[in-house]
């Protein structure tokens, strides 16, 4: 019966003959072809596979460094026979499989041609990040590659894989292949030749236009009411659409005057209708919504603004992100000075008991009964007293901690929102390395990532690091030459040269910390340890008219001793690049 199997064309689905009869294919099976060679999944391998899933499948091809592009059928078999190969070197069993390896076992195999796939196919960034098990596209959305790229890095991080060099090749590869397709106009610039361009002026001055070819208004809601977000009928311009969706501004909710941005609000696909992932960097591109049955592409409509409303949109942002550091500042300063007061669970718990016995608050803390209106202080007590009821206490301690676990969610969304809002406030304006200051802790953290910089240390040290980094790279690139110019990407500006409008607006509200964080982004000397406020505005005021008191741009960390004007402070300048 084996000689007349003939499954060398479809996959066996129950209709060879060895299928029916209950028995696997063997090697006289197929007209004497090989079961590699054939599409049979009859086989002992064939049906550990068989049961898989497709998005299973796949992931088990990346596992194993093999492609994930083809319909089901071939992956299966790929699958299968790797399956069967793994088992002639490993003669079947694990543990002797373990011991060939040296004790590695299989997964650190499977990593290493995965790493080697991905440095084969450097370039092919649509491929690498495809490699995470997730197909994605060139118009995949930004949160889709995100997916693929954490998917991929997990495996080939090199703190995943230590002291391997080839896991350091792979990472750079899957990242780049992660910033290409989410931020492809990063890199236009550096695919074009234009030698002979004209003195580079200020990034925030340069204003950027396209087209609107198949780019659409998309439906945005308000989170919380879920009421559609319509600039006509909040009588708001249309270009409010341009500031919403880049990330700079928040805008008010007309049904539940909820403030809401372009990160907490929901984004629905014009073609199916369906939410999706958005982030402001899709602002430009085109993309799918990565929903099932909704593979169009689509872009996001970008009203025409005049420069004059570009430039007092530029100072409100400038001026709302301002507040906004000053208010982290503030919640900081006050974060800090409750964790130097004494304090303990059992205490907070007594203090919540007792203003309930006070009537100043209406749920008992234990149980959460509440106490209706008309009861009195000495109800509360009582009802105190004898409140010892276990299931009754332990199920509003585990609501109290879902209700917690929502409330947090929901601070850590407007947080996103408010350090995105930042970030490309910043951006807007040209990337100016002195408004480093209005940025969070967390951002400066991963701009520090970027240049490989360490993110231990206070804010203050996080931009005098960052600062001075990027001014060198800027001196750098500028002394390559005009091809490398454009790479550039900062605005370096010194304090005394730039706009009125770009330095904050009143240095003497601003605490010490604040004016500290101002003069570390503009590389102005003082002294951490020992300058006051009053001396933070006096070197701030003098550099700003004079351009004195400004560090050099060096990387001798030597220095000058003594003088009054000199360029380097060494209780300033202790970090390394």
């Amino acid at each position: 019966m084996a000689t007349k199997c003939r499954c060398d064309s479809k996959p066996c689905a129950g209709g060879c003959p060895c299928s029916k009869a209950g028995s696997m294919c063997g090697d006289a099976c197929h007209m004497g072809k090989p079961w590699e060679s054939v599409p049979c999944l009859n086989t002992e391998h064939g049906m550990k596979v068989k049961p898989l899933k497709p998005a299973e499948v796949r992931m088990a091809l990346c596992d194993a460094g093999l492609s994930p592009i083809g319909d089901k059928n071939e992956l299966l078999k790929r699958l299968a026979v790797y399956y069967s190969t793994l088992t002639g070197k490993g003669g079947g069993d694990k543990e002797d499989g373990e011991e060939e390896d040296g004790g590695g076992g299989g997964k650190d195999n499977t990593t290493e041609e995965l790493m080697n796939v991905i440095l084969a196919n450097e370039g092919d960034y649509v491929f690498i990040l495809s490699l995470s098990g997730k197909m994605v596209k060139v118009s995949s959305s930004k949160a889709e590659l995100r997916k693929s790229y954490l998917l991929l890095s997990a495996k080939v991080h090199p703190d995943k894989n230590p002291g391997s060099q080839v896991s350091k090749k792979a990472f750079q590869a899957v990242l780049e292949s992660f910033e290409r397709l989410a931020n492809p106009e990063k890199f236009e610039e550096e695919e074009e030749d234009d030698d002979g361009k004209p003195a580079k002026k200020r990034q925030k001055t340069e204003r950027f236009t396209r087209g609107n070819s198949g780019c659409f208004p998309t439906k945005i809601k308000c989170p919380r009411c879920r009421d559609r977000w319509n600039t006509n009928d909040l009588g708001l311009e249309e270009a409010s659409y341009n500031f919403l969706m880049q990330g700079i501004k928040q805008f008010i909710c007309g049904g539940c005057f909820a403030k809401f941005g372009c990160m907490t609000a929901l984004h629905l696909c014009p073609h199916c209708n369906k939410s999706f992932e958005y982030d402001p960097d899709d602002y430009h591109r085109k993309i799918t919504c990565g929903n099932k049955k909704c593979d169009k592409e689509f872009g996001f409509m970008m009203f025409k603004v005049s420069e004059r409303r570009e430039t007092e949109i530029r100072k409100e942002v400038k001026e709302e992100n301002e507040a906004l550091a000053k208010k982290r500042a503030q919640m900081k300063r006050r974060a800090d000075r409750a964790d130097k007061r004494v304090g303990t669970v059992s205490n907070e718990d007594r203090v919540q008991e007792q203003l309930f016995l006070l009537k100043l608050q209406d749920n008992c803390p234990r149980c959460g009964w509440e106490l209706e209106r008309g009861l009195k202080v000495e109800d509360a007590k009582e009802h105190l007293d004898n409140c010892n009821n276990e299931k009754e206490i332990a199920a509003y301690k585990k609501k109290v901690a879902g209700m917690k676990v929502a409330i947090d969610k929901k601070d850590k969304q407007a947080e996103l929102q408010e350090d995105v809002q930042a970030f490309k406030t910043w951006e807007h304006n040209g990337r100016q390395v002195g408004q480093l200051w209005m940025l969070s802790e967390s951002t400066l953290k991963k701009e520090c990532k970027k240049f490989s910089l360490s993110t231990d240390g206070n804010k203050i040290e996080l931009i005098t690091r960052l600062g001075r980094v990027i001014r060198d790279r800027e001196r750098k690139m500028l002394t390559m030459g005009p091809e490398h110019e454009k790479m550039v990407t900062h605005d370096v500006t010194p304090i005394h040269k730039v706009d009125e409008e770009d330095l904050p607006t009143n240095l003497e509200t601003m605490e010490r910390e604040e004016l500290a964080c101002v003069a570390a982004s503009y590389g102005i000397d003082f002294d951490h340890g020992k300058d006051v406020k009053s001396d933070l505005v006096k070197k701030l005021e003098r550099a700003r008219n004079t351009g004195r008191g400004l560090l050099m741009i060096t990387d001798d960390r030597d220095g000058d001793e003594g003088g009054e004007d000199s360029d380097d402070d060494p209780d300033f300048n202790a970090e390394s690049d």
